[in-house]
């Protein structure tokens, strides 16, 4: 996506934004960064963006062409520094910030179509409690996506108090507006303010994106960066808990219902985890499905890199351990054949696994 941050290199459009992520990556194989730009969801491709603290960049540019990409890994030669790269433009400081921190927050992870979603369930929340604080029974959703709305209906309707329905929802809108306040003075005040020009009130509409990107002299691609970094930052302290105090606990419930719904991965890897919860082992899975054993071994790799201690007892088992403790603590061996020296002859996926965890350490919750 060209347009502001960019400008003209080689006689070919410059995005400023990737350009500063290939120098930051240029000590890494381009073809395998490349990989993870459009995000192919391969259980290598996904153990090299988060063994490389590069989830945030998984997905990032879908379309990017190969060739192009490699230009731009060949033109960083030309800059010192990121800052460098943005120094001709008026927001130096903010796309700067976007690169080395906001970015970061971005859960690459998440396949593209569940995190919109995420997205659009947390605006229709939004709206549908300021619309009741209002008292303002008649408007338009925002959204339209039916899956959503019922997302949204069913919480709702748990949500009410049966004794006092909307003095329940009163005071919810009011511990949801408070939290995320809290959440977002965590953030730079711009970005918080690129965040909230999404949503609409019951008296305040929502910006577009195009509105958004003009009002503060960004791209669009940086705004919709902006606001799903913070959205992800969010829900993941709100799934892990760990911002919540007891009057805000409710939203813990939301979230994990909004990851419930519209998980992380695709359906055949839920519903490879689906088996796994009632027990299966790894064979029975793939001849269940009809699917190569590798085929369950990524699908495996992939929910490791979110949740690990759902695989734990099969990893326990596998390496004839009583639980994880030493995988966390301890670090993995160099290379595969001196895990299976050490273990013996064991697939390569509880290598990987070992990676995982221990790189992971205490922040097991951490969703990418």
């Amino acid at each position: 996506m060209l347009g502001k941050n960019s400008r003209n290199v080689g006689g070919i459009g410059l995005d400023t934004l990737l350009m500063a992520i290939a120098f930051k990556v240029q000590a890494l194989p381009p073809n395998s960064v490349y990989q993870v730009l459009i995000g192919k969801r391969t259980a290598t491709t996904l153990f090299f963006a988060f063994s490389n603290n590069l989830t945030a960049y998984f997905g990032l540019y879908p379309k990017l062409a190969k060739d192009a990409w490699m230009s731009y890994t060949q033109n960083v030669a030309e800059y010192i520094s990121v800052e460098a790269i943005f120094r001709q433009n008026d927001q130096i400081n903010y796309m700067h910030l976007l690169v080395d921190d906001i970015l970061q927050k971005r859960n690459g992870l998440i396949i593209p179509s569940h995190h919109h979603k995420h997205h659009l369930a947390f605006k229709l929340l939004l709206q549908v409690l300021s619309n009741i604080q209002a008292e303002n029974p008649h408007y338009s959703p925002i959204v339209q996506d039916l899956e959503v709305q019922q997302l949204i209906k069913d919480f709702i309707s748990m949500a009410k108090s049966a004794d006092a329905p909307q003095a329940g929802l009163q005071a919810i809108t009011k511990s949801l507006h408070q939290q995320l306040a809290k959440e977002l003075s965590a953030f730079p005040d711009q970005a918080a303010l690129i965040f909230l020009e999404q949503f609409e009130g019951a008296k305040l509409p929502a910006q577009t994106l195009e509105q958004v990107a003009e009002n503060h002299q960004i791209s669009k691609r940086a705004v919709v960066i902006t606001q799903q970094a913070l959205m992800d930052q969010i829900y993941q302290n709100w799934v892990s808990g760990h911002t919540l105090g007891a009057e805000t606990q409710w939203l813990q419930i939301f979230a994990q219902g909004v990851f419930n719904q519209f998980p992380i991965w695709n359906q055949t890897t839920q519903d490879t985890l689906n088996l796994i919860n009632q027990g299966w082992s790894l064979q029975k899975i793939a001849d269940r499905r009809r699917l190569k054993l590798s085929t369950i071994t990524e699908h495996i790799i992939e929910i490791t890199l979110s949740f690990p201690l759902i695989i734990q007892p099969i990893v326990v088992e596998e390496l004839n351990l009583k639980d994880i403790s030493p995988l966390v603590s301890q670090e993995p061996d160099e290379n595969y054949e001196s895990f299976k020296a050490r273990f013996g002859e064991k697939d390569y996926w509880l290598y990987r696994y070992w990676h995982i965890v221990y790189q992971k350490g205490a922040h097991d919750d951490r969703l990418a």
